[in-house]
């Protein structure tokens, strides 16, 4: 396997990226906060903050795979022997997003599930010493 670089990764997924790291990094802060002090207030902002990077991820997908068939659209672009090996590597690029928002998609409904099991252990704690 070749040597991973960050850039690189990030140039493949073209602009989409950034939204999705943006996003993906607001999401997992408000996912800890919410994991070590759990509130209702927070847990819905984790929520919103999910929900939008599940669509910024969509969305950059899709304009990525866009942009690929768009590049076939041009004849002079890739001769018929290099049609299946360009749409390969477009087609791989285009996973990008998806992987990147993939890691976010995934720590953040954990550490949510985190916050929601302490929010339910110190309620039970609260009612059983004040009961």
């Amino acid at each position: 396997m070749d040597s991973f670089s960050f850039g690189e990764f990030m140039r493949e997924g073209g602009w989409g990226m950034w939204p999705i790291l943006l996003l993906g990094l607001a999401a997992l802060a408000s996912a800890v906060r919410y994991a070590t002090r759990p509130d209702r207030q927070g847990l819905r902002f984790v929520a919103a903050l999910w929900l939008t990077l599940m669509i910024a991820v969509v969305h950059a997908s899709i304009t990525d795979v866009a942009a690929v068939f768009g590049y076939f659209q041009d004849p002079g672009r890739a001769p018929d022997p290099q049609i299946p090996r360009t749409l390969l590597i477009g087609l791989k690029e285009s996973t990008r997003p998806a992987v990147l928002g993939g890691i976010f998609l995934t720590l953040v409904p954990l550490l949510g599930a985190v916050g929601i099991f302490r929010e339910g252990t110190s309620r039970a704690a609260t009612s059983a010493t004040s009961g």
